[in-house]
């Protein structure tokens, strides 16, 4: 498969094995042997290559992907959560002012109404009427 193949250059410092063609050996079992070894290598060198291949086209990418939606998912709760305490937040802020301003109206109109019947009619004649009685 030329798609999945590692690229030459990776194993460039490894020596190529190439099988044995001319032997000290006089025993065929062992120059059997020793060109069997040979070809496993030279495969195993091969599924080396795909698999450093596979994992660097597919299965890091899938990974980091993988990383990154998490981490964007994460961020995504991270948001929701402060923007809902935030929310919270304000209410509560918002209560006690709220409650100043009724409790500071709620003086005003006590402090009027203190004021207005201290004022009205009913008040002054009694307080002219002791004013007389004093200075009898």
């Amino acid at each position: 498969d030329p798609k999945h193949t590692f690229p030459a250059r990776a194993f460039s410092q490894f020596p190529r094995v190439t099988p044995i063609m001319n032997t000290p050996f006089q025993a065929p079992r062992t120059n059997d042997l020793l060109s069997r070894v040979s070809q496993d290598v030279s495969l195993l060198r091969q599924d080396i290559g795909r698999l450093f291949s596979h994992t660097t086209r597919h299965t890091l990418p899938e990974g980091v992907r993988g990383l990154a939606d998490t981490a964007k998912n994460h961020l995504a709760s991270s948001k929701l959560y402060s923007a809902e305490h935030l929310r919270v937040l304000r209410d509560q802020a918002k209560q006690p002012a709220a409650a100043w301003i009724g409790g500071a109206v709620i003086v005003g109109l006590i402090a009027a109404g203190t004021y207005l019947f201290l004022k009205s009619d009913c008040c002054s004649q009694a307080a002219f009427e002791d004013d007389e009685e004093a200075d009898s």
